[in-house]
């Protein structure tokens, strides 16, 4: 099938703790237990899903990532960790900056050398900013990588305060992007008292993201930095005009005095900075959405391999949804993703 060009803004490594663990300088290498927080749930549903294992396995190699992208015209995929991510739980310096540097060696040598299609995202320790943005200057400058996560949680101040500054004018500074990507936290995200992961999988994703979006936009961070590429991910986005119409609010009440580094409104300053946001293809006011904030943000994510990708339906639906132009399709499928990672 081919409709046009397609990159992939947002899927996923799988990591093999195994081979990972080699990449670990001493004294971590030595390192017993897991590398970073587990968690007590069922992602597979007893072994249900994802549905269809013959499109994707559940932890695919560089190999099985360019099958796939070869069936179905993928020209690049910019690959996200999985449990590494949680990095930012991690409550030893050190350690996180160690377990940052393996990482980034690792999907370097497992994906990137493999295939200039494959483009990992750098790991950083948000622990430290001083020492994140020099992880971030050795992955950009040697090892090629054109964007740096981080996790909503686990974080001991959010991502809007000044501590962060460093990565910020940093990653400015390289021209790489910023990603911003939800996860889990039960006790911290509100759904600590949930008994199933439906419930702590719906509502912790987007409020990690309301959190620090909100955050970053009220104390200035795109203002601050305006070359700054920022991007959120994996909550979809038709969640934007209620919140930054309340956030618009807010600041037309409370900003002078409260958040002197936003000067304008904050639905203006996502309009008019390099803010990007995933989406999902069904969502039923995505045509409203781009309206109200421009179709200049939007990207397309497969999210394989995990447990709640719909690929390649969900590239199926973007492609050929009515209330999209044409025009606007290959924004979201790829022009934006080459905006965001500075193609």
């Amino acid at each position: 099938m081919s409709s046009g060009k397609v990159i992939d803004a947002d899927g996923h490594i799988i990591e093999r703790a195994e081979e990972l663990r080699r990449y670990l300088k001493a004294p971590f290498n030595k390192r017993g237990g897991p590398l970073t927080a587990s968690e007590p749930w069922d992602r597979d549903l007893q072994d249900t899903l994802p549905h269809d294992q013959t499109i994707f396995p559940r932890a695919p190699r560089a190999e099985d990532w360019l099958r796939i992208m070869d069936r179905y015209d993928i020209e690049q995929a910019f690959l996200y960790p999985t449990s590494t991510g949680n990095v930012s739980r991690i409550r030893e310096p050190d350690y996180a900056v160690a377990l940052c540097e393996a990482y980034n060696d690792y999907v370097y040598d497992h994906y990137a050398k493999v295939s200039d299609r494959l483009k990992p995202i750098a790991v950083i320790p948000p622990q430290d900013a001083e020492r994140a943005a020099v992880e971030m200057r050795r992955a950009v400058t040697q090892l090629g990588y054109r964007a740096a996560v981080v996790r909503t949680t686990g974080l001991r101040l959010p991502l809007g305060h000044k501590f962060y500054d460093p990565i910020y004018r940093e990653a400015e500074r390289l021209n790489c992007a910023i990603a911003v990507h939800g996860t889990n936290g039960a006790e911290e995200l509100a759904s600590g008292g949930f008994e199933t992961f439906t419930e702590v999988h719906m509502v912790s994703f987007p409020v990690g993201i309301f959190v620090q979006f909100s955050n970053m936009i009220f104390h200035g961070v795109p203002e601050r930095f305006p070359k700054l590429r920022l991007a959120f991910l994996e909550i979809g986005c038709t969640w934007l005009p209620y919140w930054l119409d309340r956030m618009d609010e807010h600041w037309e009440k409370r900003g002078k005095i409260e958040t002197p580094h936003l000067t304008r409104r904050p639905s203006d300053c996502v309009k008019q900075r390099p803010i990007y946001f995933s989406l999902e293809s069904e969502e039923t006011l995505l045509a409203e959405t781009f309206r109200y904030l421009g179709d200049d943000h939007f990207l397309y994510a497969t999210d394989i391999p995990h447990w709640d990708s719909e690929f390649p339906n969900n590239l199926r639906v973007a492609q050929s949804r009515k209330d999209l132009s044409d025009e606007t399709k290959k924004k979201l499928l790829y022009d934006n993703a080459r905006a965001l990672y500075a193609l």
